[in-house]
């Protein structure tokens, strides 16, 4: 009995979320990009989806739809108290988390929006997400640099 009790206890605790914090709409709340937010002094990683880079884009236009997306992300936000379930960290260190604004989940619904893609790890699916944000003409190799091409 006692060893089912603890079989039970140790699937719940693996199966949890490391953390669930909450925060009221605007406050501590920093937007860095459209798939990343800085909350509690911790930078979080919203699972789900990815948004064009707004730092070291690799065209104007992936510039531009980073910018709409992190504004679109603050307008999410801006709704009302904004919580998180962290569920580990990235290879950077930042906390990856389901958000969610008024059990809304931010990322599902910036998906839903327009001004994110679902995340889908590798190399190819990065590169396909590039060539969608940047256009077909945009000469990115499998680097993800800009070789030129207009």
């Amino acid at each position: 009995m006692h060893r089912r009790l603890l079989v039970i206890a140790a699937v719940a605790v693996a199966t949890s979320p490391l953390a669930v914090s909450s925060a009221k709409a605007g406050s501590n709340v920093i937007i860095i990009d459209g798939d990343t937010i800085r909350m509690d002094g911790i930078t979080i990683r919203i699972m789900e989806l990815d948004t064009p880079e707004t730092f070291k884009s690799r065209c104007e236009n992936e510039l531009v739809l980073g910018l709409a997306a992190k504004e679109h992300l603050r307008s999410l936000l801006d709704c009302g108290t904004v919580t998180y379930e962290a569920t580990g960290t990235d290879r950077y260190g930042r906390t990856l988390a389901k958000v969610h604004v008024g059990g809304v989940n931010v990322g599902q619904q910036m998906i839903r929006d327009g001004v994110a893609l679902p995340y889908q790890p590798g190399k190819n699916a990065k590169l396909a997400r590039l060539r969608q944000w940047c256009g077909p003409n945009a000469g990115l190799d499998n680097t993800w640099k800009n070789t030129g091409a207009k």
